[in-house]
């Protein structure tokens, strides 16, 4: 059991930073942006890695230790978001360019540059099946500490901005002629886009984020009847969906990710069927 203790703590935190990340992403209208970042990610990952073996060995000549290489993946994963970011918007600037094209092409971009490197550097110290995948029942504890720490970070930057963001995301026009930048809620949410994926890739690595981002505020949206309800049950939803998963995949010996990944989508389906078997219930108990 304590085996598991640090899995099960690290599956709650980011299902719950997941969440109420990607309740922001999706109100903003940015999950396809999520889902061409999570695989942009690879290079930046791959590149930090390399960056503090390197590093590492020059100035100590020992290797480095995996704690530490964690954290660089992390680090090297965040920091590849903001080129990614830059070339992403310069690219929708094209006149026939649409954000959603410009999200692809940053999304084969990335993922090209990451094997290439991977395949540049190797081998590496980590499994290039680690970036991509990840390894929820491998995580340590600096994994688990800077997934809490983002959380932390999240859940203050969104209870002090809520009001700009609520107004940003449903109705921007109004948030600038109120005079106000929408530079600052826009560039709040890629930021923790962008930090929530970084932190979920030794867990859950670059492919599988947008799983657990996507579905679980898709799945309460139908029924939020207000932000802060979105907000709140895509955390919780997510977290449940998270921990859920990990003990599936644990009594049916499945992969962890995976089976995490599925839970999330399960989770949207039952959304979206329930109205249809209780509108049909409700009906055939009326007099």
């Amino acid at each position: 059991m304590e085996l598991l203790a640090l899995p099960l703590v690290e599956v709650v935190l980011m299902g719950a930073l997941s969440g109420l990340v990607g309740a922001l992403a999706l109100m903003s209208r940015r999950i396809f942006f999520a889902e061409s970042v999570t695989h942009a990610t690879f290079p930046g990952a791959v590149a930090g890695v390399v960056a503090v073996t390197a590093a590492g060995t020059a100035l100590t000549g020992a290797r480095v230790g995996y704690e530490a290489l964690s954290l660089a993946v992390v680090l090297g994963a965040v920091l590849a978001c903001a080129p990614m970011i830059w070339l992403m918007r310069r690219l929708s600037e094209f006149p026939g360019v649409s954000s959603q094209a410009a999200a692809g092409i940053v999304l084969a971009v990335g993922f090209a540059s990451g094997h290439l490197l991977s395949t540049w550097f190797a081998p590496l110290p980590l499994k290039v099946d680690g970036f991509l995948t990840g390894s929820v029942l491998n995580v340590n504890r600096a994994d688990a500490a800077s997934t809490a720490v983002v959380l932390a970070v999240t859940t203050i930057v969104v209870a002090a901005t809520a009001h700009h963001l609520e107004l940003y995301c449903f109705d921007a026009l109004a948030y600038r002629a109120a005079g106000l930048d929408p530079r600052l809620p826009e560039w709040t949410i890629l930021f923790l886009i962008c930090l929530n994926i970084g932190v979920l890739i030794p867990a859950v690595g670059t492919i599988l984020p947008i799983a657990l981002m996507a579905a679980p505020p898709a799945a309460v949206r139908p029924w939020a009847r207000s932000t802060p309800g979105l907000l709140v049950g895509s955390a919780a939803l997510g977290a449940a969906c998270c921990l859920a998963g990990l003990c599936s995949a644990i009594l049916l010996q499945w992969s962890v990710g995976g089976t995490i990944a599925v839970t999330c989508g399960l989770a949207y389906v039952l959304s979206r069927l329930c109205p249809h078997v209780i509108s049909p219930a409700r009906h055939a108990g009326r007099p």
